[in-house]
């Protein structure tokens, strides 16, 4: 039998081939001895669920008012801060946005400053998180 391992006598390297043959050759154990065998787990795993806070933008948002905000946040996503609504149509009309997202940067106030993306959704009428973890 040719040797696969210079580090090692014969003897070990067959028995190292003997312990990984359940890996090679699929469906068999993966060790020799049953103890060190892992126990299968009592049930199968599940989708992990996020907490309540942690889901879509908390409770007080309906799942369009996430992803309204979710689309005003990509369009804005390069937006220098803090700006204003004149700075942000100026903005939307280099980007070409949506026409949705504009009509809706209209009825920004004009005399307010917005420090990020959330101070916009909240001036246009998006809820947003009252709270983050």
């Amino acid at each position: 039998m040719p040797r696969d391992s210079s580090k090692h006598g014969p003897r070990l390297d067959d028995e190292m081939q003997h312990e990984t043959q359940g890996m090679v050759r699929g469906g068999g154990p993966t060790h020799t001895e049953e103890w060190r065998q892992t126990e299968p787990a009592d049930e199968p795993p599940g989708p992990v669920q996020m907490p309540p806070e942690r889901q879509g933008g908390g409770a007080d948002m309906t799942a369009r008012e996430v992803e309204w905000r979710s689309e005003i946040a990509q369009v804005l996503a390069n937006l220098e801060y803090p700006t204003d609504r004149g700075h942000i149509l100026a903005y939307l009309d280099e980007q070409h946005a949506p026409d949705n997202v504009v009509t809706a940067m209209t009825g920004l106030p004009k005399d307010r400053e917005f420090q990020n993306v959330g101070e916009i959704a909240r001036a246009i009428g998006v809820h947003t998180e009252q709270h983050r973890i």
